[in-house]
């Protein structure tokens, strides 16, 4: 038997497709951050000593196995470093290598401005104890220890947005007619989405469109407010490109909030935390309409190489068909896995996931939807479910062959 620590949903990710190995594992739920130990023990001693923290990962058994995915990344170790410094954490490291734990660490979440800026020095360390790294940005594809694939993201997906649970979404299947054509739902108003939302208001096709958008980041982006909101910069980098600073697209921000209730659905309730993947779920929102429509956020940024983030994947965890801007990388992703773009279908031409800009690709949508809104659209979308059903499967069926050698690593060949 391996010990393995981690959550529960981790493991459920980890052993998708391969279930039956549960049996060779010796699960030790790790749910709570340890940073949370620690401030607890600072709390009742005072006096704060290294072997006073309780957190199990502090005295793993012997030869067992530690998963790590992006919330205890990002929060626990700088946590440790900052507050504790560097005795703490190397007298940790130690420990692992003392016992000959095994470390799997997954940075793969969608995020190439932290892989290359506050996480970069902490993924590249030569670690003391055996570990492997799982990587989707290309940055680090021939380092040593790292493992990398482009969907080596679902790992973090299943494990954030499904709740481990991934036969469970869609909860329910598709009825054919449905209220709107499109859902074009984000939190931030980024300024190729304001470019978008522009268009369909002055052409008055957002009557066809289901759409949301957030208040709070209304306001945060609003440049008219003391601090000049997000026209110059956001995201807490100075990393924006050009296609960030488009003409005409911060006069959106003249009008209240409130004058576009006729247009957003604010969802979210003011809570930028909560689980849209879960929430759409639950309320049955994602069988609103027949096309997600998505304006991916990393274009807009100075990346070392092209990626994509949830926001692409979510169609196809829905079973439903997309049109995405910005995200070319996916598209060509998917097309290289044998997968559907639904250009034929949904009218785009065939080198569309060749045009970098964004604005560009926005020209064309706006080109399509006339036509696609006077269609009696239930009927692509019918004759479109083997090609939208295979998606998924072509996705799940490359996470289980790219997960083969991480299981490997763990439980041994």
């Amino acid at each position: 038997m391996t010990t393995i620590y981690c959550t529960e949903i981790e493991l459920k990710a980890l052993l998708y497709g391969r279930e039956e190995l549960s049996e060779k594992i010796n699960h030790i739920r790790i749910d709570e951050h340890f940073d949370d130990f620690i401030k607890h023990t600072k709390k009742k001693k005072k006096v704060l000593r290294y072997e006073d923290v309780r957190h199990p990962i502090f005295n793993p058994k012997e030869n067992s196995v530690i998963i790590f995915d992006r919330r205890v990344i990002e929060r626990d170790f700088k946590f440790l470093t900052d507050y504790c410094g560097i005795i703490f954490r190397e007298k940790l490291f130690q420990t692992w290598k003392d016992k000959n734990i095994k470390v799997v660490f997954n940075f793969s979440y969608w995020e190439p401005l932290m892989c290359e800026s506050l996480l970069y020095d902490f993924m590249v360390r030569d670690f003391p104890f055996e570990c492997i790294k799982l990587v989707d940005y290309p940055i680090f594809k021939d380092l040593p220890n790292f493992y990398y694939d482009g969907l080596y993201n679902i790992f973090h997906y299943i494990n954030e947005h499904l709740k481990g649970e991934i036969e469970n979404y869609p909860i329910k299947p598709h009825s054919m007619e449905k209220e709107k054509l499109f859902a074009f739902t984000q939190m931030k108003l980024r300024p190729h989405r304001v470019y978008f939302l522009k268009k369909l208001i002055s052409s008055g096709l957002y009557k066809h469109g289901y759409i949301t958008a957030m208040k709070v980041y209304f306001e945060d982006y609003n440049p008219n407010q003391p601090g000049g909101g997000a026209k110059l910069h956001s995201d807490n980098c100075f990393m924006q490109n050009e296609y960030y600073y488009k003409d005409n697209i911060w006069d959106f921000f003249e009008k209240d909030w409130d004058e576009y209730k006729y247009i957003f659905v604010d969802n979210f309730k003011d809570n930028p935390h909560q689980n849209y993947t879960d929430f759409a779920n639950r309320t049955l929102e994602y069988n609103k309409t027949y096309i997600d429509i998505a304006g991916e956020t990393h274009c807009l940024f100075n990346t070392q190489y092209p990626t994509f983030s949830e926001k692409s994947l979510q169609a196809i965890m829905f079973e439903k068909m997309f049109l995405i801007y910005g995200g070319n990388e996916f598209y060509r992703l998917l097309e290289k896995l044998g997968g559907h773009n639904f250009f034929e279908e949904l009218g785009l031409p065939e080198d569309y996931h060749t045009i970098e800009n964004p604005y560009e690709q926005v020209d064309i949508i706006m080109g399509i939807l006339p036509t696609l809104s006077t269609l009696k659209f239930s009927e692509i979308f019918e004759q479109s479910q083997a090609k939208i059903k295979e998606n998924k499967k072509i996705i799940f069926e490359h996470y289980k062959k790219i997960m083969k050698p991480v299981c490997e690593f763990i439980l041994g060949k």
